[in-house]
């Protein structure tokens, strides 16, 4: 479990961040949330999908990696099979705190956190969060950078996904794979775009969709789906 801190100059002046990549910091996960921000590049390469919150309901957006708990098949060792990294793990271990137990995070109440019973935080090796001045660094300055993409992305992600819904263009995606034995393994839980609702929107909802730039959102997410055939290849070539 995250043990988050604020960030300060005089408790903090000697921490170092590792900023490798693997399983050690985490990125074994088999799915990975991600913002409407990033799902041109994400489709490039990761299949897309929708999952609902057990406990709430409500709908996310994420990118499938592996096929269990613990997989993550774009991961080999300390590299990954492809060049975009998703926000969500990029900006480990710093996390968006709220002045305020229970308020949803604002540009007006939110503070910096960072994780430290993350792998990545030590004495030792890694980046630097204060230079010699007792400024933030240029390294904990680009993350606070990210940080603030990735909350302004989320209130962006979150109404995207209201606006589908209102239009009822997500549907349960039917998700059955044959592994390298023959063995058959069915997914439940995993949604995508309803292309057929999509294609029926009227004039004015297409106009305003595009605008939007949901239209194109809402197709990439759709054609992304193919990228799960390079998963099964390789969880077969893995067995």
């Amino acid at each position: 479990m995250a043990k988050p801190v604020l960030i300060d100059f005089e408790q903090h002046s000697k921490t170092l961040i590792k900023t490798g990549r693997g399983a050690e910091f985490g990125e074994n996960v088999h799915f990975i949330p991600v913002i409407a921000d990033e799902v041109r590049a994400l489709a490039l390469a990761y299949p897309l999908c929708f999952l609902k919150d057990n406990n709430t309901g409500q709908f996310g957006l994420n990118v499938l990696t592996g096929f269990e708990a613990g997989e993550n098949l774009y991961l080999q060792g300390d590299q990954w099979r492809t060049h975009y990294v998703p926000i969500h793990l990029r900006r480990q271990p710093f996390l968006v705190g709220v002045t305020e137990e229970g308020a949803k995070p604002t540009s007006d109440n939110t503070v910096l956190t960072l994780d430290m019973d993350s792998a990545r935080v030590n004495t030792e090796q890694g980046e630097g969060l204060f230079n010699e001045q007792g400024k933030p660094s240029d390294y904990l300055t680009q993350m606070i950078d990210l940080l603030g993409q990735l909350m302004s992305g989320n209130n962006r992600t979150e109404v995207f996904i209201e606006t589908l819904l209102e239009h009822d263009l997500i549907e349960e995606l039917q998700l059955s794979i044959t592994l390298k034995d023959g063995q058959q393994k069915r997914f439940d839980g995993l949604y995508n775009i309803n292309e057929a609702n999509l294609g029926a929107l009227s004039s004015d909802n297409l106009e305003a969709f595009h605008k939007k730039g949901y239209l194109q959102a809402c197709y990439l997410i759709a054609a992304s789906t193919g990228h799960i055939q390079t998963l099964v290849e390789w969880k077969k070539a893995a067995q």
